[in-house]
């Protein structure tokens, strides 16, 4: 399986959100179709030294080395589309990119962005509740934890601590 490992900090990276929690079928089969896409992958001709990972079995993170050569237009569309396809394979679906995510005691939570502004003004996020920020663009921000973080040192505060007032 092609995973973020042997990639350099500075790789391209994207993270798809699924709509549920994967059942371990589910991650099965996801990795069995992105391990075929990766092995394929290419961009102008040129074969793109990629990886990914499913973390939290919620998360699917691909990543492409772009220091040998850029990856752009269809070569992204094709990465987009082999990720739709998989997780279609698999039964469940992508969540809503305006969904956010965060991590309760129970697990990673999905919730959209009303209900999420509701949780901060009532307590239930705190400046501790760690959230997801699937904006990333880099392998080295996902490995430093730019990618999970408190709430109240993520964009989400500056977003959502109005709710707080």
């Amino acid at each position: 399986m092609p995973t973020l490992d042997a990639l350099p900090d500075q790789a391209r990276v994207w993270v798809f959100t699924t709509a549920e929690t994967l059942a371990s079928a589910s991650v099965a089969v996801i990795e069995n179709a992105l391990t075929a896409f990766v092995a394929d992958w290419m961009s102008h001709g040129a074969r793109v030294r990629g990886g990914f990972a499913i973390l939290d079995q919620r998360f699917i993170v691909v990543a492409a080395d772009e220091t040998r050569n850029d990856v752009s237009g269809c070569s992204i569309d094709s990465m987009f589309h082999a990720v739709s396809a998989a997780v279609r394979s698999a039964g469940v679906a992508l969540a809503d990119t305006a969904d956010i995510a965060y991590r309760s005691a129970t697990g990673v939570e999905l919730v959209d962005r009303p209900t999420f502004r509701r949780l901060v003004r009532d307590g239930h996020i705190s400046a501790e509740t760690p959230v997801f920020d699937s904006t990333v663009r880099t392998l080295g921000d996902l490995r430093a934890g730019r990618w999970e973080r408190p709430f109240a040192q993520s964009w989400h505060a500056e977003h959502f601590a109005p709710a707080l007032s």
